[in-house]
């Protein structure tokens, strides 16, 4: 074998190794998510575009419903990271756990209040039953919030009654008259908008903050594990990018991991995520206050947002120009 020809296979058998090596030392990482929403297409677009790829991660989507079962498993020891809704996130720090905010994905309620054709205003609530999908979830938060500011106490005001079955049955139960407004994600609240209920407050413009959904991590990990989280939220933060400006990707996205095939359905979920989710992913300070005002726990009183954020990562990248 001439010389040129064996140096040509050491090369060859070289770049193989170390590609095969590489793909070896790419690190599995769980990821566990408290709902199918749309606002977790900037996680699933980095997921289908190969971002987290590029980090050398090698994310494993786990779905787990409701935030606070998703944030004891987490807790348990089942993944490292979570997207979930805040409110669990609070109470358990205010219990002496170890979970800490390490992004924002939407620092809002991210729902509609929808009511039936007669209520023009949240005033005419009163006396009426409202919904939402369950107590002390976002969807009850964001409920009892804009009754509060309207003047109206929750229960002794306007009945609050829990819908099980998600927003769709949210979306079913308002159509049905069994109640006279609910708080309601899209799709279903385009669903209901189609059955006759009319859009009362988009709570994108409530001016209202609340730690709706968000990567969550605890303290333990990320002090031991600092690159991963470094890893995925540069990964992330790659999606978002992608997300905003790849309207075709992103619907192709939302087609995959929505199991949703109406045009209709999935525009009006990419515009839902495009009003929602946050281009500079900080946790929300204004909303994790809030959480803390309205807590019943007495050392919600002396504790201040800071003691459940670590955005470090976050503002390192942002210091280096990452969301410009």
């Amino acid at each position: 074998m001439s010389r040129k020809r064996l140096c040509f296979y050491a090369a060859l058998y070289l770049a193989t190794t170390i590609g095969a090596t590489a793909a070896q030392a790419k690190e599995r990482v769980n990821l566990i998510y408290a709902s199918i929403s749309g606002l977790f297409l900037g996680t699933w677009v980095a997921q289908e575009a190969g971002y987290f790829d590029r980090e050398n991660l090698e994310v494993n989507l786990i779905y787990i419903q409701s935030a606070s079962t998703a944030l004891q498993a987490m807790l348990a020891g089942e993944a490292p990271l979570a997207l979930a809704g805040g409110e669990p996130v609070v109470e358990s720090g205010l219990k002496g756990g170890d979970a800490v905010f390490v992004a924002g994905i939407s620092v809002v309620p991210a729902v509609h209040v929808m009511a039936v054709p007669e209520i023009r205003s949240v005033q005419d609530l009163r006396g009426k039953p409202v919904g939402v999908t369950r107590y002390g979830s976002s969807t009850d938060y964001a409920m009892r919030q804009v009754l509060r500011i309207n003047g109206l106490e929750p229960v002794r005001d306007v009945p609050v009654l829990q819908i099980s079955g998600g927003h769709r049955a949210l979306a079913a139960a308002l159509l049905k008259r069994a109640v006279y407004a609910a708080t309601i994600a899209p799709p279903n609240s385009l669903r209901a908008e189609k059955g006759g209920a009319k859009l009362l407050i988009d709570m994108a413009k409530s001016g209202i903050y609340f730690p709706y959904s968000s990567i969550i991590s605890t303290r333990s990990y990320l002090k031991k594990n600092r690159p991963t989280v470094v890893a995925f939220l540069t990964g992330y933060s790659e999606g978002l990018k992608r997300m905003v400006n790849d309207k075709k990707l992103s619907i192709a996205t939302l087609r995959k991991h929505m199991r949703e095939e109406d045009p209709e359905v999935l525009e009006t979920i990419y515009k839902y995520a495009l009003d929602y989710i946050v281009r500079v992913p900080h946790p929300t300070r204004e909303g994790i206050a809030e959480v803390l005002r309205q807590s019943t726990d007495p050392k919600a009183k002396s504790m201040s947002p800071e003691s459940f954020i670590d955005d470090s990562i976050v503002r390192e990248l942002e210091q280096k120009g990452f969301y410009r």
